[in-house]
């Protein structure tokens, strides 16, 4: 696999949903190439073609490369600055993240992360690239990793929900948003969904996840208003979906909401980065299925063939009485809640040049 005009990568993460989600969409990306997966000591030391592929899509094949471990973060980061990586996607759990990602980043890897660890941090930015990209400014101050960064990508149902409401946020004035969550087995990770796959049961209780839901919203849309989060688990597959209520302090138009969703861009649109939907909110008739998870695909749902696959976000069963706006979104919680989102948000530090490679040249438009 030639590294020419691709910035090289690791993936900390190896066998867990979204460290694969990684992989399989960076594989083939035009700009970024994976040289790297660092695994728990249980994966340390054996190839990646033979670690157990957790995806319903066909795992990559042919890799050549052998999982490094997470003990020594000495010895990683020797290694990866051998191997040339600027950008390192964490898909670790909390406990290792909050002991490997700073560590990597004061040794000068670009660290983008989806640990809970770091997301209400200050001096670390919490961006969703349609959103909030201004935070960003962040980096400019923290200079405490050196050449290195660290950025935090948000909880999985964050991201439907401050990109429906986001748009809507910039016409009207918003008093309270009341969100009632569906989140699937896979947001659990791996094993709850190969286990409650098997049992047919769930535990609808999700430790945490209301009060996370609602302060990561508040930080990504600098909200000064009211949000209330009820989150639960359901016997789904994949896809977050989210009944959102929202008040307004004044009466609203449906036609105004629905054009202003129906327009929603962004700079990432704009630049046509690789993993930019086209369209990023799409409108749905009749109830939401699991066909909607691959919403914003150009020639294929194949997440590794088509970058922009499950990159949309769907609405459905729109409602506006008075001052209340009601209505449910999804989208899937592994690509666009996740992998797919923090590609997405490394191509957007790319495009800026707040992330560069000396040896790297890109050729993409959002680069001209």
């Amino acid at each position: 696999m030639s590294s020419l005009g691709r910035v090289r990568c690791a993936i900390l993460g190896a066998r867990g949903l979204v460290a694969q989600r990684f992989f399989q969409r960076l594989q083939h990306h035009p700009w970024i190439q994976p040289v790297a997966v660092i695994g728990s000591s249980s994966t340390a030391g054996t190839p990646y073609d033979e670690c157990l592929w957790s995806l319903e899509e066909p795992r990559p094949i042919n890799t050549d490369l052998i999982i490094d471990g997470l003990d020594d973060k000495e010895q990683l980061a020797q290694k990866l600055n051998q191997l040339g990586v600027r950008i390192v996607f964490s898909a670790l759990p909390d406990e290792p993240a909050g002991k490997v990602e700073k560590y990597l980043a004061s040794s000068g890897f670009v660290v983008i992360s989806h640990a809970q660890v770091n997301r209400l941090e200050e001096e670390i930015p919490l961006i969703i690239p349609e959103v909030n990209t201004s935070d960003l400014s962040l980096l400019d101050v923290q200079n405490f990793y050196g050449d290195g960064k660290l950025v935090s990508c948000s909880n999985c149902m964050v991201v439907p929900l401050a990109l429906s409401i986001s748009p809507i946020s910039n016409i009207y004035d918003i008093v309270s948003i009341n969100i009632s969550t569906e989140q699937s087995l896979s947001g659990g990770g791996r094993k709850m969904l190969s286990d409650n796959l098997e049992s047919g049961s769930i535990d609808p209780e999700i430790p945490g996840e209301s009060e996370s839901v609602k302060e990561e919203l508040k930080r990504i849309l600098n909200a000064d208003f009211i949000i209330n989060a009820n989150c639960k688990r359901v016997l789904r597959h994949h896809g977050h979906s989210a009944r959102v209520v929202i008040q307004f302090n004044q009466s609203i138009s449906a036609h105004k909401i629905i054009t202003k969703w129906d327009e929603f861009t962004s700079r990432s649109q704009k630049l046509s980065l690789p993993s930019a939907p086209g369209k990023i909110i799409h409108f749905v008739d009749g109830p939401i299925s699991d066909s909607h998870r691959w919403l914003g695909f150009e020639t294929s749902k194949n997440p590794s063939k088509d970058l922009r696959a499950g990159m949309g976000v769907a609405i459905s069963d729109v409602q506006v009485e008075e001052m209340v706006l009601g209505f449910t979104v999804f989208c899937d919680n592994t690509i666009r809640g996740a992998a797919g989102y923090g590609v997405l948000l490394a191509e957007q530090l790319l495009a800026d040049g707040l992330v560069h490679d000396n040896d790297t040249v890109l050729t993409q438009t959002g680069n001209q």
